[in-house]
């Protein structure tokens, strides 16, 4: 009986333990004001301060099942400024951010609010991870700031309805797939005075995320150095979404970063500016007439394929062609001279 109370003690110590691990968004600040509990953040769940599990799971993208626009206020921010939000264990604004040891990423995204209030793509505008130079996460930072972290929002958005999402992975029993812990809570905005210019690239929550990612599937205790935050790069304004190069034609260069550049490095060469060199040393080769033998590096087999055989045929062809006349010549004279003796005789 004794031993079976000591397990039920310490049951219930870890659960104690791991509760007050938790964390969420509790509360925001905005031109200097700090909001009220709760105030424009979507409505928390009966364990408001649980991680979700899983990179598929629904409830990462705001860990609420309430995804209404009506379902709480919407605070105004203005566009290139920077508001505040608050990440606390508990519901009071005393208590820590989380626990000192789940050690991982803070990020934050956006997303413009369909009419329905669903977000319709994500782009990520804030990040901080580890820092080798201070071996410092930004768990560190954030429980030194009393659970505040600043996010500027970009000034060249467009106006409108937005859902702030902000995060911190938990990598603590991340060494095994599937256990990173997301606690994660969206903020309801609406943002005004931008250009409007801007065009991030967009994510999908769930979609963004892989079990396998190396930011999120992440050993703590194997002597790490370094550290991958998951997900895009940040946006920041005036930037251009990042885009995969097109595939060049005809073997082109793929190191250009705009037209005009690639341009001036492929003229960059004589004659004919664009060749590329395997046919510029060609040119150069042909040029130099019989002066000597052909250089096989520089002329490629007609199929385009540098074949060594054909280049050693080709080229031992030619020495071999040549004492053929001076061999056979000469035979031919004495023949001619045989004849015209025997013709003289008769």
């Amino acid at each position: 009986m004794a031993g079976f109370h000591i397990k039920q003690i310490v049951l219930l110590l870890l659960v104690v333990c791991c509760v007050h691990a938790h964390t969420h968004i509790r509360n925001l600040i905005i031109d200097g004001k700090t909001l009220e509990r709760g105030q424009c953040i979507r409505p928390y769940e009966s364990h408001f301060n649980y991680p979700v599990k899983g990179v598929d799971n629904e409830q990462i993208v705001c860990r609420t099942t309430s995804m209404s626009a009506s379902s709480t206020d919407t605070c105004d921010v203005k566009a290139g400024s920077t508001m505040t939000i608050e990440f606390h264990e508990e519901k009071d604004s005393g208590s820590r951010a989380i626990e000192g040891k789940h050690y991982g990423p803070c990020i934050a995204y956006l997303s413009k609010m369909t009419s329905d209030g669903q977000p319709s793509g994500w782009f990520k505008i804030f990040e901080q991870g580890y820092d080798s130079s201070s071996k410092k996460w930004c768990i560190d930072t954030l429980n030194a700031n009393d659970g505040k972290l600043d996010i500027e929002i970009p000034g060249d958005i467009e106006d409108g309805n937005y859902l702030l999402r902000g995060e911190i992975i938990a990598l603590h029993l991340a060494e095994k797939k599937g256990g990173a812990e997301f606690y994660n809570n969206c903020v309801q905005l609406a943002i005004s005075g931008g250009s409007g210019t801007a065009k991030p690239e967009l994510v999908q929550i769930p979609g963004v995320y892989a079990e396998d990612d190396p930011g999120i599937y992440f050993n703590l205790y194997d002597g790490y150095k370094s550290y991958s935050i998951p997900g895009p790069k940040v946006y920041k304004a005036g930037s251009v979404a990042a885009v995969n190069p097109k595939a060049p034609e005809n073997g082109g260069d793929t190191n250009s970063s705009s037209g005009a550049g690639g341009e001036e490095d492929n003229n960059g060469g004589e004659g004919n500016g664009g060749e590329d060199d395997d046919e510029s040393s060609t040119s150069s080769s042909s040029r130099r007439g019989n002066a000597g033998p052909p250089d096989n590096d520089a002329n490629p087999s007609p199929t385009g394929d540098d074949d060594p055989k054909s280049s050693s045929t080709a080229s031992s062809a030619k020495p071999t062609a040549s004492p053929k006349p001076p061999c056979t010549r000469p035979r031919r004279r004495r023949r001619n001279v045989d004849a015209r003796r025997r013709v003289a005789e008769l």
